[in-house]
């Protein structure tokens, strides 16, 4: 049997504790952290809350549906012509179009395909009025 000695088991006890304190930082501005914390914190709620402003919420769709068509023109106008396809049915979502009324869209767009897709009409004007469709036709949402 191993036999230790009370002096022996104190010096290692003390050796582990200074470890791990020596491990640990010594804060000597209390506040410091505590006011970054607070500022970080007051800035992303601040960040929170007007990202998710209503107003601020449809702006941003807004925009989305406007990129979304200004890159994908081409494959929209491909998709309506056909009466659906991948890209209009990416663009009926953003437009808030419900999957199961995807198919009344389609329809719609492939209807008004000479108005919509006229050569002098900007992306803008086809976001419009598509829309306008969109909105005409409540229980598409």
């Amino acid at each position: 049997m191993l036999h230790v000695k009370p002096a022996a088991t104190r010096l290692l006890l003390v050796g582990s504790f200074l470890g791990i304190v020596s491990g640990c930082a010594v804060t000597t501005k209390s506040t410091e952290g505590t006011s970054e914390t607070l500022q970080n914190t007051t800035d992303a709620s601040s960040d929170f809350t007007s990202s998710t402003s209503p107003r601020d919420e449809t702006s941003r769709n807004d925009q989305k549906v406007k990129q979304f068509a200004s890159v994908n023109r081409d494959r929209i106008r491909e998709d309506a012509a056909r009466g659906g396809g991948e890209h209009l049915a990416a663009f009926a979502y953003l437009l808030g179009v419900k999957q199961e009324r995807q198919p009344e869209f389609f329809q719609a767009a492939r209807e008004n395909y000479p108005t919509l897709f006229a050569s002098q009409r900007s992306t803008d004007d086809l976001v419009a009025q598509l829309s306008a469709e969109v909105d005409a036709h409540p229980t598409w949402r």
